[in-house]
């Protein structure tokens, strides 16, 4: 036998082992494991779970996003948005009596899709039809999330999320890039994203909200869907 398959038959009876022995669950009120536990199973989870409904939130796709603010007036198509598959998570608190969870995370984002703007940009008039392209460096998030208790079809406790809110903060900067601003005027084009990206606070500050909206509501359904697809006593005691 050679030492690449004995070492394959090696890490195939470790797996088979460990596969065997009982996970231990959390208790709802320990939130230093449910967070260890939830970090652990982010990859699982941005990649999608098909086989109870929830979709790829790494890479995540949305539509179309669009902001209508402060005089300007972006949308933005066909966007693909990477990154949450590094999130760090910071808070993950279940509180019973409250019925509410609390979670945060840190987590450098990629976004990129085809956009349309017009009107303001701050102090700015802006004007452009191109490729859109926005990194995030290390954006803070923090949810939270009311819920009820139900039941599932044999009669178990779940946990169903009700709604959501959130504050964000974008910690470490941004970039921008946009291509044809201005009928590809490089001059007007170079002074705009240079003014832009001088002014990643102010700019995240205000516009972030729209911009954030739809791919925090796809993570809040993902988790929804999560929840409501197995009795409460599977995931934690409680």
């Amino acid at each position: 036998m050679n030492s690449i398959t004995h070492l394959i038959i090696c890490v195939t009876q470790i797996i088979i082992v460990f596969s065997e022995l009982p996970v231990p669950k959390c208790k709802l009120s320990d939130s230093n494991c449910i967070r260890s536990s939830a970090q652990g199973a982010i990859p699982v989870f941005t990649a999608g779970m098909p086989d109870i409904g929830t979709e790829p939130l790494d890479v995540m796709h949305v539509d179309n996003i669009k902001v209508d603010l402060a005089g300007l007036k972006l949308v933005v198509n066909d966007i693909s948005i990477k990154g949450l598959r590094k999130a760090n998570l910071t808070k993950t608190d279940v509180a019973m009596e409250k019925k509410q969870i609390a979670v945060a995370w840190d987590t450098d984002i990629f976004m990129k899709g085809h956009y349309k703007a017009s009107g303001r940009l701050l102090v700015l008039p802006i004007t452009g039809d191109g490729d859109f392209t926005l990194k995030l460096k290390k954006l803070h998030v923090d949810m939270t999330i009311p819920f009820t208790m139900a039941k599932t079809s044999d009669g178990k406790d779940m946990i169903d999320l009700k709604s959501y809110k959130y504050k964000y903060e974008v910690m470490d900067g941004a970039n921008f890039q946009l291509t044809n601003l201005f009928n590809g005027n490089k001059v007007l084009s170079d002074t705009m994203l240079r003014f832009m990206n001088d002014n990643w606070k102010i700019i995240s500050v205000e516009f972030g909200g729209p911009m954030l909206e739809k791919p925090n509501k796809k993570i809040y359904e993902s988790i929804k869907t999560y929840l409501r697809s197995q009795p409460l006593e599977n995931i934690a005691e409680y």
